[in-house]
């Protein structure tokens, strides 16, 4: 379901998550892939840690600095790449190599980078075209955790080969497909498609994850977003073929963030292009990966859906009344019942402080109390799972259900009037 408006992200790392203006995504997104660089050679020829290791640091600071809009990196970065470019034409002077030529016409161009990205610092970004989006969100998707994640590059790229196949752990840089550079809270890997941002933040996502829970009807949701402690993310930071839309990059994404997943720590996925978020299950991600998953994702449920409906809505109202009308008819049926029949009630339970109406399997009836076990797991109720055994009132029964054998099922009353709830709740999410 789209959030809406007004949701955003901690500021501190806004930009993290959106394109750069002024033209600094090519210069930042570069810088990074020359740390990367550094970091492989230090690997490759431990003898150059002297060198490799002050400039890895050098390109990745700056490089971060520049994607988060920082403008004292940016002018660093000019006045560091300017530097190299005119050690390089020293060099070349009094011993000439094409190599020497060509890494000096890439500092060259990239001081010109950073250069233009000052020169129009506090303007409207030269990349954003008019009626675009100023600060449009780059390709992604993030996993809102309950608790923050230990991840290290060596667990990451085991991670990534499971999940892309290929070779991004050997020191065989020309059989490399890839690599993985950084720590947590990030980490930047090249792959043979792209280069891409991973974020393990052990934070929040949101600055105020309580109020865009309020916004949220769906109450499952709204306690993961209100409870998450933690978020990771994977994010396209730059493609190899421009040619190829970046919308085509989120299977690739959605296969990685599948593998992420696994630790069991994750209580919802969003996709912060549009805003869509969602419980997590393997259902909500398979899905994802099918040609209409993204349109869906907001219509996949991973749990039975927990929608407030008020006590006067007049659908609620009169369905109540006909499931107490015609309790009888339940108790008759039940007095009857088999090994293959199943009984259930829905009814308000309570347990610290927090009242849900949900569904339980009926074992037990005496005239004024109802016993059984949760049909759900329930959203808030301290103590109590699925299965938890529970007894509820019959004065304050608020459905009720029965199938004989392989029979359709006689009751759900109320059912039609959540389903009516949910929808109108979907339909003003949708307009947003």
């Amino acid at each position: 379901m789209p959030l809406g408006g007004g949701i955003a992200k901690k500021s501190d790392v806004k930009s993290l998550t959106s394109k750069p203006r002024y033209g600094l995504a090519v210069p930042a997104g570069w810088t990074l892939f020359f740390g990367g660089l550094c970091l492989i050679a230090l690997f490759v020829v431990p003898g150059l840690a002297g060198v490799a290791v002050p400039l890895a640091a050098l390109y990745l600071i700056i490089g971060l600095g520049a994607w988060q809009e920082i403008k004292a990196f940016a002018v660093a970065g000019m006045i560091a790449f300017g530097i190299f470019c005119l050690l390089r034409m020293g060099t070349l002077v009094t011993n000439f190599a094409w190599g020497k030529l060509g890494s000096t016409i890439v500092f060259g161009w990239m001081t010109w980078e950073y250069w233009d990205a000052l020169k129009h610092w506090g303007e409207e970004s030269p990349d954003v075209e008019d009626g675009d989006e100023e600060d449009k969100p780059i390709i992604s998707i993030v996993l809102l955790l309950k608790a923050p994640r230990y991840l290290e590059d060596f667990i990451l790229t085991q991670v990534l080969e499971e999940a892309w196949g290929g070779d991004f752990s050997s020191d065989d840089e020309e059989n490399q497909d890839g690599f993985v550079v950084g720590e947590t809270p990030m980490f930047v890997v090249k792959s043979p498609h792209g280069m891409f941002m991973i974020h393990n933040r052990p934070e929040p996502y949101f600055e105020d994850a309580e109020a865009v829970g309020e916004e949220i009807g769906e109450l499952r949701l709204r306690r993961a977003v209100m409870e998450h402690q933690a978020w990771l993310s994977v994010d396209l930071l730059s493609a190899f073929d421009d040619s190829q839309p970046p919308e085509m990059f989120y299977p690739l994404i959605i296969r990685l963030i599948y593998e992420l997943a696994e630790a069991g720590d994750v209580l919802a996925v969003l996709r912060p292009e549009t805003g869509q978020i969602n419980l997590w299950s393997d259902d909500v991600l398979e899905a994802l990966l099918r040609p209409d998953g993204l349109e869906a994702f907001n219509r996949i449920d991973a749990e039975v859906p927990v929608i407030p409906v008020a006590e006067d809505d007049p659908a609620m109202v009169a369905a109540v009344g006909e499931a107490r009308r015609r309790w009888p008819e339940f108790l008759e049926q039940f007095q009857s019942r088999s090994d293959d029949d199943h009984f259930g009630v829905k009814a308000p339970v309570t347990s610290g402080g927090n009242t849900e109406f949900i569904w339980i399997e009926v074992s037990g009836l005496e005239p004024e109390y109802i016993h059984g076990k949760l049909g759900n797991e329930p959203v808030a109720l301290d103590g109590l799972s699925l299965g938890s055994v529970v007894e509820v009132p019959v004065a304050e029964l608020n459905d009720w259900y029965f199938t004989r054998g392989e029979g359709d099922p006689v009751g759900l009353f109320t059912v039609k009037a959540v389903q009516e709830a949910q929808n109108r709740f979907r339909s003003a999410q949708d307009s947003e």
